[in-house]
């Protein structure tokens, strides 16, 4: 009875198929590039022109409209700021995902407060209660890490529990796993079995009354965080609020001082 042969062994991919994969994966990343700034490009110009002529008519010819063609009126531009907002979004995530990394030592803290009190000039009228940890320092690209508190902190902005008031703690400590800083908030919530749909792109766990937006805020804020070697997670609870979670890689600068980082619990 002959043995059956055993299978052939495979050779190791080459080099030069290597290198056309490559290329191939390179030319569709720029490909997608091109698209995001494409659309950006062609879909603003009509949607500048609907809201410029929707404007004219709520100025000029309100008057001539009964309720109903006035809501529908506001529909038109409400619609027309929503693609805005959405065209944003994309571009955001375009750069949040090719943009190249420029790596310096970047202070968290400082981005919290000043992401924090962008938000309050934008919105007088609500009052913001933000308690960072002094010393979250780390190496990376600092705009991006400024987007990433932009998504956290207006995503606690949209979704305050309390009328007229957001909450937010930002704290962080040092432990193996690198540098772990948490944003923490006393909003809505929502409930953890959706908790990994919150990361996807154009997935929302809340609906437009309650405040939901394009659905890419944050999918941007992860996709930068891994773009560090690090990740982003949540824990929440509906009606108490939300925890998002880094975990970022401590990567010093050369010839950086020393990082400094005062521990802080989450409460």
């Amino acid at each position: 009875m002959s043995a059956v042969p055993s299978p052939a062994p495979q050779p190791p991919e080459s080099h030069e198929t290597l290198a056309t994969v490559r290329a191939e994966r390179d030319a569709l990343a720029r490909q997608l590039e091109a698209l995001a700034f494409g659309i950006s490009h062609d879909l603003r110009s009509p949607l500048r022109t609907i809201d410029s002529f929707a404007t004219r008519l709520a100025q000029r010819h309100a008057g001539a409209l009964d309720d109903e063609g006035r809501d529908h009126l506001q529909r038109i531009r409400a619609a027309a700021a929503g693609m805005g907002s959405l065209i944003e979004g994309l571009i955001e995530w375009s750069r949040a995902s090719r943009a190249p990394l420029r790596w310096q030592a970047v202070d968290l803290s400082l981005l919290a407060e000043w992401t924090g009190a962008e938000l309050q000039e934008r919105d007088p009228a609500c009052a913001l209660r933000l308690a960072v940890a002094p010393g979250l320092v780390m190496s990376g690209d600092e705009r991006l890490l400024k987007v990433v508190f932009e998504q956290l902190l207006d995503n606690a902005w949209k979704f305050s529990r309390e009328p007229g008031e957001v909450r937010v703690d930002v704290g962080g400590r040092r432990d193996a796993a690198g540098l772990q800083v948490w944003v923490r908030d006393w909003g809505r919530g929502f409930d953890m079995q959706y908790a990994g749909k919150v990361f996807e792109p154009f997935q929302r766990v809340h609906s437009a009354e309650e405040g939901a937006g394009h659905g890419l805020g944050l999918a941007i804020a992860r996709r930068i965080v891994e773009r560090h070697g690090g990740s982003l997670g949540a824990e929440s609870v509906p009606g108490v609020g939300s925890t998002f979670r880094m975990v970022l890689p401590i990567l010093p600068e050369p010839g950086a001082e020393p990082e400094r980082l005062e521990s802080a619990q989450p409460a």
